[in-house]
């Protein structure tokens, strides 16, 4: 599918789902990173800038400098209305009554910016933007009730090197193009980094894993530097793949309705 025609059919999505659901417009967390930014472009295409509203959470001083400005200028080349809130006061103040924990502190970061998005949400009457993209979402690579919490999810069946070029053909800012990704829920993070791996060799694998054609070594010698990479990405969703499933339910009737388990 060609760019432009992919941009269509995203926006078509983005335009239908508010008015199903009779919503006012769209809350978007923006991050200064490709995901949002693409995501949040999207929508003004679709909705017009005046149906879409942006949140700028910076962690100081996890978040660099050079997000806060990119998200702020993104949003007035949009001509979006915005709001930045600096969450790392009141987050450190929360966790000085907490155990200490590196990841656990991470998603409470990402947890928290998606409580501040669904509170404007809810008094705009607009609907929560998602911007995972399908590489993060197969990886169990985001927050769960976090960053991976919204109401629609638009670019959620694009790969994030699909994500990069969808973007050039936007016309977003370089800087954006081609900055790394990171969840920033701590200092120096990056997802490529933390996965071991590039996106370009994380797609081509989940790509062949989308289509089957992903061919396992059954050779006893020692594994090429592929099947390494491959294993990588597969031990990645076995250990996420239960972000994916929903919470078990205490079954107390049977499917009849008519007993109680007792």
């Amino acid at each position: 599918m060609e760019l432009q025609d992919i941009a269509r059919v995203i926006m078509d999505f983005i335009t239908k789902e508010v008015e199903k659901r009779e919503s006012q417009g769209v809350v978007v967390g923006l991050s200064g990173g490709l995901d949002s930014s693409t995501a949040a472009s999207l929508a003004v295409r679709a909705l017009g800038a005046n149906c879409v509203f942006a949140l700028i959470l910076p962690d100081s001083p996890i978040t660099p400098k050079a997000d806060i400005y990119d998200a702020q200028q993104l949003a007035k080349n949009l001509k979006i209305k915005y709001k930045t809130i600096e969450i790392g006061t009141v987050k450190r103040k929360l966790l000085a009554m907490m155990p200490k924990n590196k990841l656990a502190q991470g998603n409470f970061s990402s947890r928290l910016r998606m409580c501040i998005i669904y509170y404007y949400a809810a008094i705009m009457h607009r609907l929560v933007l998602g911007t995972s993209d399908k590489s993060e979402i197969k990886l169990g690579y985001y927050t769960k009730n976090g960053d991976g919490a919204a109401d629609i999810f638009p670019i959620a069946d694009l790969y994030k090197t699909e994500v990069r070029q969808l973007a050039g053909h936007l016309q977003l800012p370089i800087s954006i193009i081609e900055k790394k990704s990171s969840p920033r829920l701590w200092r120096g993070q990056t997802a490529e980094d933390e996965i071991g791996l590039n996106y370009e060799q994380i797609d081509e694998i989940l790509r062949k894993l989308d289509i089957n054609t992903l061919k396992k070594s059954k050779s006893k010698s020692k594994p090429s530097t592929k099947n390494k990479n491959i294993q990588m990405v597969l031990d990645l969703i076995d250990r996420n793949k239960h972000k994916l499933e929903p919470a078990p339910i205490c079954k107390l009737y049977k499917y009849n309705h008519d007993e109680i388990l007792l």
